[in-house]
């Protein structure tokens, strides 16, 4: 396994993914794999449904509703909270019919695609998430008890907004939807395609695309995003699809700065079981 890991981990360090078929890997075992890369890793609170009680408390079953999900960088948008760098999906049960692929974006790709206003746009301003978190929710997240450890974790972060009504958290995080890296190269590396209230692309019309109604997305000084300016974004999302059809024993690994990732939904429901876990490692970002 560690011979695996240091092949993975070159190829992961040269191209930012890594696809490696046809291992012979339980829950447990994928665990263990993981932590040659990582130390610490991220608890998706998200998908506190899917999260297996066995093993360290840390993997998830990835959503199992058939839709798609527009690529996204995990966690982006969770103010206080770093950002995981690094990936892993492994394929259990692999989807029986058409569809169901996860795709990656490569976020540098993506960025250059873009019109230059609309890039000198993400340069000079930034955007802002809006959510509303139930306390199951944000105890999990921020790892607190009580609406005053929550407030007082809130009052040391930068660039948050946010009031509590019957226990409900409304935040508001404004921070930048671009990355550089230290190589001069700029990503698009957020969470805004999975946060639109709404979505009007002619690609998308027949299918069902993640939605939550109380997630919002902006600029900075709260003008919406216009028609235009997401379909262009999406338009640029598209072209850098990078699909996987999944295998069983698939692993995939992903630079989680540099790869927005999504899924396609299937012809009809199907079962399609991936383990996912997200971590923390070095990499070269201002």
């Amino acid at each position: 396994m560690q011979y695996i890991y240091l092949q993975s981990k070159e190829a992961l360090d040269e191209t930012g993914t890594v696809l490696l078929r046809g291992l012979n890997l339980d829950q447990l075992t994928f665990e263990y794999f993981t932590k040659y890369f990582c130390q610490d890793f991220f608890r998706v609170t998200s998908r506190e449904k899917f999260r297996l009680e066995s093993g360290d408390g840390f993997t998830t079953l990835t959503p199992t509703d058939n839709i798609t999900i527009l690529g996204h960088v995990e966690v982006d948008y969770v103010p206080g909270i770093k950002t995981p760098n690094i990936g892993f999906f492994f394929c259990e049960t692999p989807p029986e019919v058409e569809g169901g692929e996860t795709f990656l974006v490569e976020g540098v790709a993506m960025f250059n695609t873009l019109s230059k206003s609309l890039q000198e746009r993400f340069k000079n301003e930034q955007v802002t998430y809006e959510f509303l978190w139930e306390p199951q929710r944000w105890e999990a997240q921020y790892g607190v008890n009580t609406k005053e450890e929550l407030c007082k974790r809130l009052d040391r972060i930068e660039n948050v907004r946010y009031e509590l009504k019957n226990d409900w958290l409304h935040l508001f995080y404004t921070t930048s939807a671009i990355i550089n890296f230290n190589d001069g190269t700029t990503a698009f590396s957020n969470a805004i395609l999975g946060h639109l209230p709404e979505l009007d692309h002619p690609s998308y019309h027949d299918k069902t695309v993640y939605r939550k109604e109380t997630n919002r997305v902006y600029w900075e000084n709260g003008e919406a995003f216009s028609i235009e300016v997401v379909n262009e974004l999406i338009d640029a999302h598209d072209q850098h699809k990078q699909h996987y059809r999944w295998q069983k024993g698939d692993l995939l690994i992903f630079d989680n700065y540099r790869y927005l990732h999504g899924k396609e939904e299937t012809i009809e429901w199907t079962e399609r079981r991936l383990f996912s876990r997200f971590g923390y490692l070095d990499i070269d970002i201002e």
